[in-house]
């Protein structure tokens, strides 16, 4: 029982559903785009996004993990994760190029933009230290939807000051008590996700 609420904790606030969680928040939000585009347009976004860059990855790391070329989806091994990184990165790379061709604007590319740009960083700095993704990815959503509230996209205040601090936080705890990281690491992480949405100041 010990193991076993973290570890959920761990599964459910994952990093690779972020996207997801981004992407909705921005389909309900104020910008006024979201008035013009037909209801099919975001049935046809969500799914696409939840395929390519959550249930594809997963599938390709089950059968690397069967094949024995990843030990396991939460290793601390610095190849492991990088060639996890490297999976989430590539999904990324082909479902934005996807919608790019498809003139999807440019407002609903940020979650792929973001996770690319996230990616990328902590494919670097797994190389070196256990950074904790969990903390750099719920980070990087809050620090995304500061960045728009504060270019007046109207997002709901409730996501930010308390639906995703709480995540994060929560998220951070479970990867301590799994014994996953360190305070070190779970900031690190933290710092490189903060940095990687203000980001956003510049797309």
């Amino acid at each position: 029982m010990k193991k076993f609420i973290p570890q959920t904790l761990s599964f459910i606030l994952h990093p690779i559903f972020i996207p997801l969680w981004f992407a909705i928040v921005l389909i309900n939000s104020g910008y006024f785009l979201n008035s013009f585009l037909n209801i099919n347009f975001y049935k046809s976004y969500i799914w696409l996004l939840s395929i390519i860059m959550i249930i594809l990855p997963i599938i390709i790391v089950i059968f690397s993990r069967q094949l024995g070329l990843i030990e396991s989806f939460d290793s601390s091994i610095p190849i492991d994760r990088i060639k996890i990184l490297l999976i989430i990165l590539l999904a990324s790379f082909f479902l934005y190029f996807f919608f790019k061709k498809f003139n999807v604007p440019l407002f609903y590319l940020l979650p792929i933009r973001i996770t690319i740009i996230l990616t990328i960083l902590l494919a670097i700095f797994s190389s070196f230290m256990n950074v904790s993704i969990h903390s750099a990815g719920w980070m990087s959503l809050f620090s995304s939807l500061y960045v728009l509230q504060c270019r007046l996209i109207e997002i709901n205040i409730v996501w930010i000051i308390v639906i995703i601090p709480i995540l994060w936080g929560l998220a951070c705890y479970a990867r301590h008590l799994a014994g996953k990281h360190n305070s070190l690491q779970l900031i690190a992480g933290g710092i490189l996700g903060a940095l990687t949405g203000l980001t956003i100041l510049f797309m």
